[in-house]
């Protein structure tokens, strides 16, 4: 996660059936993005026009198309599928475990080099004209700085919503802007930034009128009685978009934050929202909210009414949008199924 220092799947019932997390939930993704993805055609290079692009205030300049991109993060990966752009990707860093690609783009990802582990010296290895990922992997114990790379002659791209406090969906926005830019396929990502404000603003206008909002807490990861929990940025405006209140939002300056198990009882939250990602897996952290004593009366947890998204869906990546319907559904299963 870019805050630690830098499909969705729910069980909206009763009972949490684990075994349909496994198997997959009935409750898919939502349609795929403006049929963008894997079959879309890249367009016939031409004379490549020059480009620059504000990052983060740096000026990046183009005067050739990239044609080896190293993603430090696969977030930054699937957008590039989503664009066509699969033969310009070099290279991956792995997708976090209890993640999957989207289906629509599995096939095409299983076929992109997989980064073994952080090091400039292997990222070099794969020969990138362009780097790109969160502005955490940009440090020299982790893929190396952007003046590492620019002394090679090599241009860094960083996600921009890391590049900000408190990142919205809109950076998501300006991400695929950019890329469209570069690469000279700026309608296709029109389109799909279209196709995504589209699914948003649909959930919206549903949820616009309505005056009582579910109080949302996101159990990301535990250690003991402490919890690490989100205190705004793409994940907390995820959970607002969908008609949801993060009881826990603005808690800290920090994006993310550890709290305790006192904040869970204070705030009663009426869902609990699991992110699924890393070697713990999500029924361990279920079992750690369940079999607390002192939770038994939280509203989420005598309802047993627990949301589960995998990590990929609330970072910086094309799901988001369809993140915002998935969790709109769970919310609201009376309005939206």
């Amino acid at each position: 996660m870019d805050s630690k220092k830098s499909v969705v799947r729910f069980a909206l019932t009763a009972l949490l059936v684990v075994g349909v997390l496994e198997s997959g939930l009935s409750l898919g993704k939502p349609e795929t993005q403006s049929g963008q993805g894997a079959s879309a055609p890249v367009q016939t290079e031409q004379a490549y026009e020059q480009v620059t692009i504000n990052n983060g205030g740096r000026l990046l300049t183009f005067t050739e198309m990239p044609r080896r991109v190293v993603a430090f993060n696969s977030y930054v990966t699937e957008n590039m599928l989503a664009l066509g752009l699969a033969d310009k990707i070099a290279a991956t860093s792995a997708m976090s475990p209890g993640n999957k690609p989207l289906a629509e783009f599995a096939a095409e990802y299983a076929n992109i080099p997989e980064i073994p582990q952080r090091s400039h010296e292997i990222a070099l290895s794969y020969d990138p004209q362009l780097v790109a990922g969160q502005v955490s992997t940009f440090t020299d114990r982790a893929w190396g700085t952007v003046e590492m790379f620019q002394d090679k002659g090599i241009q860094s791209y960083i996600i921009a919503g890391t590049l900000v406090e408190d990142e919205t969906i809109d950076h998501i926005y300006e991400d695929l802007e950019n890329l469209g830019k570069i690469f000279k396929v700026e309608d296709r990502a029109i389109a799909l930034i279209a196709a995504m404000k589209a699914k948003v603003d649909r959930v919206r206008k549903v949820t616009a009128g309505l005056t009582k909002k579910p109080k949302v807490f996101v159990m990301d990861s535990n250690n003991g009685n402490e919890i690490y929990t989100t205190s705004k940025g793409l994940e907390s405006q995820l959970i607002e978009l969908a008609g949801g209140v993060n009881v826990t939002r603005n808690e800290s300056p920090a994006r993310w934050f550890t709290t305790s198990i006192e904040t869970l009882v204070d705030k009663d939250p009426d869902i609990i929202l699991f992110n699924v990602y890393g070697t713990v897996p999500v029924e361990e952290k279920i079992a750690f909210i369940d079999e607390n004593p002192a939770l038994k009366d939280v509203a989420a947890v005598k309802n047993r009414h627990y949301v589960i998204i995998p990590l990929q869906d609330v970072m910086q990546d094309i799901r988001a949008a369809d993140t915002v319907q998935t969790l709109a559904k769970a919310f609201y299963p009376d309005l939206f199924n």
